[in-house]
């Protein structure tokens, strides 16, 4: 706990010198005006021109993310004119104070007599670069987060309404989890940097909402600056970023004992570029939801009992049990310093990560692999450089720079030496065999950097060109701390070093008026891997007597193509499509293991795809009123398809290569929206994975019995849905009153091969559903919010991972301070 109160009151000392700092900047004699410009979506009118009296020098123009800022010598009563092409002008009158700041904000309507470009509304009131992103030729949503800033949630959940994502868990609050976007893995990226770099105390279902602004979620075709090597696709989270003070702070308490903090902020001095962010969060939760049996779906608590009689013990099922070996612990502090908007750099920060979590194991992979003294913890380190300029040497060619290093430690530790059962006793007495003791360390040492420039090829920026090199390489050293053979201690046979080099080269052009995008890119993938492996044989007394150390080395190369297409038929809808060869390079876990619960496989290719997608958008505006629709297909050939399955000791995974996979689906999203009164949404997501390997043997003579079978234990049909009532000033002056109803569906799904079971055994997943209801109070302009949440209010049986039990009924209050 003192590495936590650090984080957070080094991180609660930052942000209130900064603000008084810039408390007392503003006692200067001038005048600050400052706020945002954004349509009625909420999606950033960047380029928006702010005018005092209309005056050609007396004003501002919006930022990347609608922000504007103007300091004058004026006083007294004041008209500020807001001007942006596709949109009736506004002006206000304005009372300015010398020395005094004034914060305003400016929401403009569209004009349809002015649109020449469709502004497609995402799944929310979209943030940065919404506009172009979704008339780009890539399928993405863009999901505005803070819609979610009164919910007690972290991104995951957030992540799970979206459209053909796919987000399993294997328990409550931090536990274990996959992703997946259309059925194939996708990269994970914070503000354009790759997730994997920050180590286990920083993952989705750790991030609280109020850290984050929006998440972009890219399905097939990546841009080809996030250097990415996802099939499926990739998830880009934006944290929050203001050229102006800022904070966000929030302490959220619930079911089973779950503590979650947020605290955000920043400055920025307008005159001189200097700014400074500060973030910092810590999780609880003691995870001790109730368990249960389900004989319908062979779902089985077991403990073990003696027989009086025979004096033997054996194993008895019971009714329900709670977990009692599951606490999770979180903490993450960082603190970026550096300049913004100054002549030699649009933006140039050095930042510092620090993280730690502690977690400990209640189940292997399946319900009855019963632990009591097996934890984890995790500590990294992180510090990097960021560094953006556009007419970088020469004009029209914008640079964006990145490195960083990470110090990461993992310690697994289990000294229970039995396993248990859901009394949480040890059941040695069933037949259980004492297990040997768990003491290992882990020490990765990575660095990453990434090179992207983008080069406007005409005045019109209707052609343009984009490089990008991402490097990446791990050293990882483990010790065995429980091993007492000198000569054994610190060789595990897991991997000493792995390495990725991404380059890609796109051309993004507009013909016909801009009514056609194309999006054309070459990639080429490089990956290298070094493995120390311990061949030694050794005698009764732990001496080798033969074999030897020797090293593995591998090395793959790939090429891969791709090519996007948006054609806008009208104003108001459109149509989209791609084509791909991609590749997912297999990521350490997969490979190496992590010496928890999954096992290393050095066999492991990486997965190669063919893609194909298909689209179509459609929005418009009614007055006041809005509707969205969003569809598309995908179909995917997969060579080499990476899954996890469960080996026979019911406790550990391995990934593996399927030799051959076709996934193919389709997705439909529909929104409706009133002012910020009414807001209806539904989607769909149907997706399968099918078994085309047809012969198992080189003379193509024995067809394999899965041959065109459905890949088990894993989903194929789910949905979402939502509600929102809303009303300002009901209660006051200044207030807002908000309801909120979710809706989540799961279709079922076969637990094993389709062959081996039917819907009427017990060889499958059920389908579930769960409903939730959040009830937000807001007041003074929503500067102080308090929320109450009832989550799977009516008790679902909810399942996932191989047929683990996720938390049942669960109530949150939330109490929110938001000084946007």
């Amino acid at each position: 706990m003192k590495h936590i109160s650090t984080l957070i009151l080094s991180g609660l000392l930052l942000l209130v010198t900064g603000l008084a700092m810039a408390q007392q900047q503003a006692t200067k004699t001038d005048s600050h005006i400052y706020g945002e410009v954004k349509s009625k979506l909420g999606e950033p009118l960047i380029g928006a021109s702010i005018k005092i009296n209309n005056e050609q020098y007396a004003g501002a123009i919006a930022d990347s993310v609608g922000n504007y800022d103007i300091s004058t010598s004026r006083s007294g009563k004041v008209t500020v004119y807001v001007s942006s092409i596709g949109y009736r002008p506004q002006t206000r009158d304005v009372y300015l104070k010398a020395g005094k700041s004034t914060h305003i904000d400016f929401t403009l309507t569209e004009d349809n007599r002015q649109l020449n470009e469709v502004i497609v509304a995402g799944t929310g009131n979209n943030q940065y670069k919404v506009k172009q992103l979704k008339e780009s030729g890539f399928n993405v949503n863009v999901i505005d987060v803070n819609e979610y800033g009164n919910i007690s949630t972290d991104i995951n959940q957030v992540l799970k309404r979206t459209t053909g994502v796919l987000v399993r868990e294997s328990g409550g609050v931090g536990s274990d989890f996959t992703f997946q976007v259309n059925g194939l893995a996708a990269k994970i990226y914070i503000d354009d940097i790759p997730m994997d770099q920050y180590g286990s105390s920083m993952t989705l279902n750790n991030i609280p909402v109020n850290l984050i602004d929006r998440i972009e979620v890219y399905k097939g075709v990546v841009p080809a600056h996030l250097g990415s090597d996802a099939m499926g696709g990739a998830v880009n989270i934006i944290t929050k970023q203001k050229n102006r003070k800022f904070l966000d702070a929030s302490y959220s308490y619930g079911s089973f004992n779950t503590h979650q903090v947020a605290l955000t902020g920043g400055i920025r001095d307008s005159k001189t570029g200097l700014k400074l962010r500060a973030s910092t969060y810590y999780n609880y939760s003691d995870n001790n939801y109730m368990m249960y049996s389900d004989s319908v779906y062979n779902v089985d608590l077991r403990i073990v009992k003696r027989d009086e009689a025979t004096g033997t013990y054996r194993q008895v099922s019971i009714d329900k049990a709670r977990r009692f070996y599951d606490t999770y612990r979180s903490a993450m502090g960082e603190v970026e310093v550096g300049y913004e908007k100054v002549k030699w750099a649009d933006w140039f920060t050095i930042g510092l990560t620090y993280g730690e979590n502690k977690k400990q194991h209640q189940l292997g992979s399946t319900v009855n692999s019963v632990m009591g003294g097996f934890w984890t913890e995790n500590k990294y380190l992180m510090p990097t450089i960021k560094y953006r300029k556009d007419n970088f040497i020469v004009p029209g060619l914008f640079a964006n720079l990145y490195a960083n290093y990470s110090s990461n430690k993992d310690v697994n530790r289990d000294t229970a030496l039995y396993r248990y059962d859901w009394t949480g006793h040890w059941a040695a007495n069933a037949g259980g065999e004492r297990i040997p003791e768990v003491f290992t360390k882990y020490f990765d040492n990575s660095y990453t950097a990434r090179a992207n420039f983008n080069y406007n090829l005409d005045k019109e920026n209707n052609h343009s060109l984009n490089l990008n090199y991402t490097f990446n390489t791990t050293r990882r050293k483990i010790y065995d701390e429980a091993e007492t053979n000198p000569n054994k201690k610190d060789l595990s046979g897991l991997p000493s070093k792995q390495g990725k080099h991404i380059i890609g080269l796109a051309w993004q052009g507009q013909w016909l008026k801009k009514k056609l995008i194309s999006v054309a890119s070459f990639k080429y993938y490089g990956m290298t891997t070094k493995a120390t492996l311990d061949g030694r044989v050794f005698d009764d007394a732990g001496k080798p007597v033969g074999g030897e150390i020797y090293t593995r080395k591998d090395f793959f190369g790939f090429p891969s193509g791709s090519l996007a297409l948006r054609y806008r038929i009208t104003p108001d809808w459109g149509i989209k499509g791609s084509v791909e060869r991609g590749y997912n390079l297999p990521e350490m876990t997969a490979l190496f293991g992590n010496g928890q619960f999954v096992v290393s496989n050095l066999d492991l290719k990486p997965e190669r795809s063919d893609n194909f997608n298909l689209g179509a958008y459609y929005n418009h505006f009614i007055g006041e009123h809005f509707i969205n629709l969003d569809a598309s297909a995908f179909y995917r050939n997969s060579k080499d398809y990476i899954a996890s399955q469960v080996l026979s000791d019911n406790i550990h995974t391995q990934s593996r290569n399927f030799p051959g996979v076709t996934l193919y689906g389709f997705e439909a999203e529909a929104r409706y929206g009133y002012k910020d009164m009414v807001s209806l949404s539904a989607n769909i997501s149907y997706d399968k994975a099918v078994d085309n390997w047809k012969y198992t043997d080189s003379t193509n003579s024995q067809i394999s019995l899965t041959y065109k079978e459905q890949l088990p234990n894993r989903p194929w049909m789910y949905g979402n849905a939502s509600l929102m009532l809303g009303k300002r000033d009901l209660v006051g002056k200044g207030t807002r009153i908000q309801l909120n109803y979710m809706y989540q569906y799961m279709h079922w799904f076969y637990l094993t091969w389709a062959k081996l079971g039917s819907p009427g055994s017990k060889n499958f997943v059920p389908g579930q559903t769960v409903h939730s209801l959040i009830l937000a109070y807001s007041w003074k302009q929503d500067v102080y919010n308090i929320s109450m949440e009832a989550r799977n209010f009516t008790d679902e049986r909810v399942y996932d991972n191989f047929r683990l039990q996720k938390p049942g009924r669960a109530f949150y209050v939330k109490l929110r301070v938001s000084l946007m």
